[in-house]
C-alpha cells in the first residue's frame, strides 16, 4: 500500500495547483466604481446604529472604508501570525508525530495560502488608500489582544495548545464576510473578487481543521479536554465580537459628526443584530465541538452558557 493507504489519509490539496489563488488565479486589481461601495454595509456594525445611519452620506461611505481596512488588516495579522504559526508547529515532526505525513505535508500548502490572502490584503489595502484618500486608523486588532491575554496566562507547557485552538477556532469559523460580501453586488468588484478567491481556499482549509480536530480532540485526556474547551468560548468571541477599540476610533475621525463615539459603539455591539450576526457565525465551530461531544462535559457546557454562546446553535 501506498502512504495514503497506510495512514487512512486522503490530500484534500490534491487538486491545489488548479485551485489555489497564489497558484492559478489573477491578482486582482480591476477599476473602482464610484456609485459602490468599499464594503457592504449589512456587515458594518456601526451602520446598525441610528446616529450613524443619519449621518452624512461621505462619513457612512468613509466608515464603510475604514471598515474594509479592519477587515484586510484583521486578515493580514491572522494569517500571518496565529495560522501561519501553527502550520509551522504542526508540521514539525516533534509535534502531533501522529498526524500521518500527507497531512503535514499539506500544512505547508496551507501556509502558501494564507501568506498570499495577507499579500493579497495588504495589496488591496494600499490600493484603496491610494484611492480614496482615506487613511487607516492605527490599532492592533482585537482577537490579537485576546490571544496574548489567553497565552499569557497558561503555564509555557500548554501556550503552544492555545495557539493550536485558537487557529482551528478561526479556520472553522464561517464569517459573513467569506460567505456575504463576495455576493454584494453593492460592494467594489476587486473587493468581492478578493473576498471570493479567499473563501475559496478558506473552505479546504475549513475541511482541514475539522478533520485535524476530529483527529485531535479524542487524543486528549479529559482533563486537558475540560481546559481547553473552558478557554475556546473566549477565543470564538476573540474573532466574532466586534472591535469596540477599532469602531471607537472610526467615529473619532469624525468630531463633528459623533459627539460620543464610544457611547455609540457600546450600544451597538448590544443591538440584537450584532449578536444574533455573531452566534450565526460560530455555528459550525459549535457544531463540530457538538459532533465530538465536547459538550458532555459540563465544565464545557457551563462555560459556553456563561458567555452565551449555546452549543445547540
Amino acid at each position: 500500500m501506498n502512504r495514503t493507504e497506510e495512514s487512512g489519509y486522503r490530500s484534500l490539496f490534491e487538486q491545489w495547483d488548479n485551485r489555489s489563488w497564489v497558484r492559478s488565479k489573477p491578482r486582482r486589481n480591476g477599476a473602482f466604481a464610484g456609485e459602490l461601495h468599499y464594503f457592504s454595509p449589512d456587515l458594518c456594525p456601526l451602520l446598525a446604529h441610528p446616529e450613524v445611519r443619519a449621518a452624512p452620506e461621505q462619513v457612512r461611505e468613509e466608515i464603510l472604508v475604514h471598515s474594509l481596512y479592519v477587515y484586510l488588516e484583521f486578515t493580514v495579522q491572522l494569517e500571518l501570525g496565529p495560522v501561519n504559526e501553527t502550520c509551522l508547529l504542526l508540521h514539525s515532526p516533534d509535534f502531533c508525530p501522529w498526524l500521518p505525513a500527507e497531512m503535514k505535508e499539506d500544512l505547508l500548502r496551507i501556509y502558501t495560502d494564507e501568506a498570499a490572502h495577507a499579500e493579497m490584503s495588504h495589496t488591496l489595502l494600499t490600493t484603496v488608500r491610494d484611492h480614496t484618500g482615506v487613511a487607516p486608523i492605527p490599532h492592533t486588532p482585537y482577537f490579537l489582544q485576546e490571544l496574548s491575554r489567553l497565552y499569557a496566562a497558561e503555564l509555557p507547557v500548554y501556550r503552544p495548545l492555545v495557539k493550536l485552538f485558537f487557529s482551528i477556532v478561526s479556520e472553522t469559523l464561517i464569517t459573513g464576510s467569506l460567505t456575504k460580501l463576495p455576493k454584494d453586488p453593492s460592494v467594489q468588484r476587486a473587493v468581492r473578487e478578493l473576498a471570493a478567491d479567499h473563501a475559496t481556499d478558506e473552505g479546504l482549509h475549513h475541511a482541514y481543521f475539522r478533520r485535524l480536530f476530529k483527529s485531535l480532540w479524542p487524543k486528549m485526556p479529559a482533563p486537558l479536554q475540560t481546559k481547553i474547551g473552558a478557554i475556546l468560548p473566549e477565543i470564538i468571541l476573540a474573532f466574532l465580537r466586534p472591535d469596540e477599540v477599532a469602531m471607537t476610533r472610526m467615529l473619532s475621525c469624525y468630531p463633528d459628526v459623533f459627539g460620543e463615539p464610544a457611547r455609540v459603539v457600546a450600544e451597538t455591539v448590544e443591538l440584537p443584530w450584532v449578536r444574533k450576526s455573531l452566534v450565526d457565525n460560530a455555528t459550525p465551530t459549535l457544531r463540530m465541538l457538538a459532533q465530538e461531544g465536547a459538550f458532555s462535559d459540563p465544565a464545557i457546557s457551563a462555560a459556553f452558557d456563561k458567555h452565551g454562546l449555546r452549543q445547540s446553535a
